[in-house]
């Protein structure tokens, strides 16, 4: 009966998931002895030691593998504060509601420490969140607090998150087709998933053997901390080196620092400021705003126990709750029942409950809040101490003192439940029927170090426990389904609804009509399209890892065979990403040295305007020096612009993006089995071959010239790397993906770069007035015959919204198609595993809940009413997510210095002949980016 009844077990609860009313048969349910929250007493998460009293003259004896217990006992005998003795050590033991509730909140400040418990003290040396004290707690609280929330908890993006993991859960409890399973792995792992979705920004396969060690590190301390051997060491740290168990503890920590330290590396050397991907990003964020603040608190220290703190109180407190609650269903049958009675009337079929319906189940959210109660799993808290001497209740307690609020007294207290010992969900109804809340409810604690978990968890005890026996009922089926949309017709699927020059457009059209998420069909493939703002955010940030994949389209397979950064998929993928983002930023990307290289392809820029004399020119011609930047990277130099190889690769790309481009090519990657009728893609391919032909050569004569003492470019980090793992079997730094990568680079790293500095310049030469005001504003911050620096944008408001403005309104990119990475459970809908989704891009950065006019060109959505530069949630021109532009950072200090220092020293307007009206923004040019059209620009030197 040990095994079924203690949800702390080795084995933990069983359950059959095609029966799913989580029983184990009626024989053993009903032969179960009475459940007291004495079951609790070697599961609960932290226990702290205490043996017996000192304001008695005459020892009590203690139980050391129960104190709780024996505190419980004291309490009855000594009343609701006490002094007992851990050996030479003192503390308080206070309990009852109305004394806790004095102490923890009408005394937060006093008794608001922490004490100071040796295993702690030794594992963590005072820090991260839960053991640390002083201005360090406060800090670390303070920003965990914030962060939390930025990342969704108590918000809709984190509730689909849960409902996400909860997908997951449902498909392994299918897995086991009727047969018995331990419900402790699992439900452990579902709980952590939601914890590192926000601290990693990624959820892990429930068999991943990282993420299983981790789980298990948690759960072997988590009992070891509970065990008399450690009891005893906090009693007498001295004679520690006696004890086998606290030694255990740190190994199990280190072993843990050493995974996490991993996962931090891999975060710095993908970190990107403007896309945090989670709490470990957000801390980043914070060290490097403080790197030159000497007492800074954001060390590495703080960084590691904080997320250790939140991984491992944000796993096993939850899924404990959950566990019991499924015990006690398989206990009481008949409550169960009626749960499921009540869900049945409020959730429509085919869909998962939500964090709204459960204003309309106040049943089954009384059978919660009622299981937290009972369960009652960390009865005796966490310790206080005293940060003052403090007068409580005729008694002086002096600083330091450590302090026990006994929550298992409040949860039990006789004065505020009717039946404290029994399972009685009408605790929290009134005689209607309706919910009520108890002041007497403080599972989480309460004052200043109350959970700061508490919201979370509340929201994934509910979704977790409702959506498992909602489960049980047959209803998740017709959950699996793709959102709706047009019928397709046979062959063609949808393609007569779309304008195959302008689909973004075609798709804002559709989703007018079927919603905001909809399926289409490209010919034979069924693809789901993500439309505005608040549905593609929800995709690509909320459900990054589920949407982080690209599907196999025709001609990039034809193109990269799956290798590079852009179109390739799994590990090969994040180790060049993580690669390329590190040598992207050794060799100078977001720096100092970045910003000297713009400023010298600035001045050469300059110069060939200038010799121009006067005469139009045409708008292409900017592209030279934003591609002369991305060259400088990729091949350690910048090119002359007479250059034959870099005027052989400025129309190789060009004509790669014209054919990209093709409605030719569009129907091959719909229809590839008809590629030997279409000759697009074949002159594709040539273009390509001769592209890589010219980097083949850089590649062989940085392999002739390498020093790991020189990396000058990025072909020389690929070639050393390739060369540091010429010896590992099955290493990715291969030749097809060193030349794939390359090729990435060069194409797309000055296209999008380039082609916005043209429409930027255009978009000028349309609103004089808006240029002659960034030229006056330039004027009044930059000194005469200065540069503007990119440090100055934060002085340059309004020239700092029209950059803003010029890609938000010529909308670049439209999309780029990704894939589902697992089963993604999405809106209600069911996405399997390599469903190839759009996200419009076009239709975030139009969106008309997000701007007021997005269909004009409008520097004023970026600005405030005082005239500040205001940061809009929806500007997603370079997308979001783990996908999310690599050259981000580059791109934008490469847009704003060519700008700014354009029209320092000229003025452009429309050649002599066309006015401004003549000057066409409505049809781009459809390439795989939308380029203006071609015209020539006039120039006009400023004095």
């Amino acid at each position: 009966m040990e095994q079924i009844m203690n949800p702390a077990s080795k084995t933990g609860a069983y359950l059959t998931p095609l029966l799913m009313r989580f029983v184990n048969g009626p024989e053993t349910v009903h032969s179960c002895e009475k459940m007291t929250t004495e079951t609790t007493c070697n599961f609960y998460t932290v226990i702290r030691p205490i043996t017996r009293p000192t304001n008695v003259r005459r020892a009590e004896r203690g139980n050391a593998r129960c104190p709780l217990k024996t505190c419980s006992k004291l309490s009855e005998k000594y009343g609701n504060i006490f002094t007992v003795h851990f050996g030479p050590r003192k503390a308080v033991v206070l309990a009852g509601y109305e004394t806790i509730k004095e102490a923890l909140l009408t005394h937060a400040e006093e008794f608001g420490g922490r004490a100071e418990i040796p295993i702690f003290q030794k594992i963590t040396k005072g820090n991260g969140i839960g053991f640390s004290h002083g201005e360090s707690w406060k800090t670390m609280r303070k920003f965990t607090l914030f962060t939390l929330r930025n990342f969704g908890v108590g918000k809709k993006t984190i509730e689909l998150r849960i409902l996400e993991e909860l997908n997951c859960l449902i498909k392994y409890f299918e897995s086991h087709r009727g047969m018995p399973f331990d419900t402790k792995v699992i439900l452990n792992s579902a709980v952590s998933n939601v914890i590192c979705s926000i601290l990693f920004g990624e959820r892990f396969e429930y068999n991943d053997p990282v993420f299983l060690t981790l789980l298990k590190l948690i759960n072997e301390n988590t009992k070891l901390l509970g065990s008399p051997m450690v009891l005893l060491y906090n009693f007498y740290p001295s004679v520690g080196f006696l004890f086998g168990a606290p030694r255990t503890v740190q190994r199990n920590v280190d072993e843990l620092n050493t995974f996490l330290q991993k996962f931090f590396q891999e975060h710095r050397q993908e970190f990107n400021a403007n896309n945090l991907t989670g709490f470990v990003d957000a801390f980043l964020m914070k060290q490097q705003q403080e790197s030159r603040n000497p007492r800074t608190y954001f060390h590495n220290e703080n960084l590691l126990f904080s997320t250790l703190d939140l991984f491992a109180a944000g796993t096993e407190t939850t899924s404990t709750t959950v566990r019991w609650g499924l015990l006690l269903m398989m206990k009481y049958p008949e409550i169960q029942r009626r749960i499921q009675e009540e869900m049945n009337k409020v959730i429509e079929p085919g869909q998962l409950p939500t964090l709204e319906d459960r204003k309309k189940m106040p049943y089954t959210d009384a059978v919660i809040h009622e299981i937290q109660r009972f369960a009652n799993i960390v009865p005796m808290s966490v310790s206080r101490s005293t940060s003052r001497n403090v007068n409580f209740r005729g008694y002086v307690i002096p600083k330091g003192i450590e302090v026990i609020p006994l929550l298992t007294s409040v949860l039990n207290d006789k004065l505020h439940w009717e039946t404290p010992d029994q399972f009685n969900p009408s605790h929290f109804l009134d005689s209607d029927g309706n919910f009520i809340r108890k002041e007497a409810f403080i599972p989480f604690s309460i004052g200043r170090r109350a959970c700061v978990g508490e919201g979370l968890a509340k929201m994934e005890l509910f979704l977790f426990f409702a959506g498992a026996l909602y489960f049980s009922t047959g209803s998740k089926n017709s959950a699996c389904k793709l959102p709706p949309g047009p019928s397709p017709l046979p062959i063609i699927g949808n393609l007569h609804l779309l304008d195959i020059r302008r689909q973004d457009k075609s798709l804002m059209k559709l989703a007018e009509e079927y919603g905001p998420v909809f399926t289409l069909h490209f010919g034979f493939q069924k693809v789901v399209v993500l439309t505005g703002y608040e549905a593609v955010k929800e995709a690509l940030v909320n459900f990054t890892e589920e949407f982080v994949d690209r599907p196999a389209i025709p001609i990039f397979e034809e193109i990269q065979h799956g290798n590079g950064v852009f179109f390739s998929t799994g590990e090969l993928w994040r180790t060049t990403r993580r690669f390329t983002m590190s040598a992207m930023r050794n060799l100078g990307m977001g720096k100092q040295l970045m910003e000297e290289h713009i400023f010298e392809e600035l001045h050469f820029l300059t110069e060939m305007i200038k010799s121009h004399q006067g005469e139009p020119f045409s708008l292409r011609s900017f592209n030279i020096a934003p591609t002369n930047i991305t060259f400088h990277m990729v091949f350690g130099e910048r090119f002359d612009y007479k250059d034959p190889t870099f005027l052989s690769l400025l129309r190789l790309i060009d004509e790669v993006m014209v054919l990209l481009g093709s409605p030719y090519l569009h129907f091959f990657n719909f229809y590839p089995l008809l590629g030997f009728f279409l000759k697009t893609h074949k002159i594709l391919l040539r273009r390509i071959e001769d592209m890589r032909i010219i980097l083949r050569n850089y590649i062989k004569a940085s392999r002739q010239d390498i020093n790991e003492n020189n990396i000058r470019s990025y072909i020389d980090a690929m070639v050393f790397k390739q060369e540091e793992e010429k010896n590992k079997k099955e290493s990715l730094f291969h030749d097809e993906n060193l030349v794939a990568s390359i090729l990435d680079l060069v194409v797309a790293g000055t296209e999008t770069t380039a082609t916005t500095l043209q429409w930027s310049i255009l978009l000028m030469m349309k609103h004089p007035e808006i240029q002659k005001k960034v030229q006056e504003e330039i004027g009044r911050v930059v000194e005469p015959g200065s540069r503007a620096t990119y440090e100055d944008r934060r002085r340059l408001p309004f020239t700092n919204a029209v950059i803003h403005e010029v890609q938000r309104f010529i909308t670049l990119l439209p999309h780029v198609p990704r894939c589902t990475a697992v089963d993604t459970h999405f809106r209600g809908y069911l996405l399997p595993k390599g469903t190839t989704v759009i996200p419009s891009l076009t239709s975030v950065l139009l969106d008309k809940t997000q701007w007021e006019t997005p269909y004009e060109f409008n520097p004023n959505h970026f600005l405030d009413a005082n005239g500040k530069f205001l940061k809009k949630d929806a500007f997603l021109a370079f997308s979001s997510g783990r996908r999310s532009c690599m050259g981000e950072s580059l791109a934008k200090m490469e847009l704003f210095l060519f700008f700014v220092g354009l029209l320092q020293t000229f003025t452009f307007r429309a050649p002599p002949g066309v006015t401004e009206s003549d000057l066409d923004l409505t049809v781009p040019q459809t390439t795989f980016t939308l380029r203006p059209q071609p015209q020539s620009t006039w120039a006009v030197l400023r004095k």
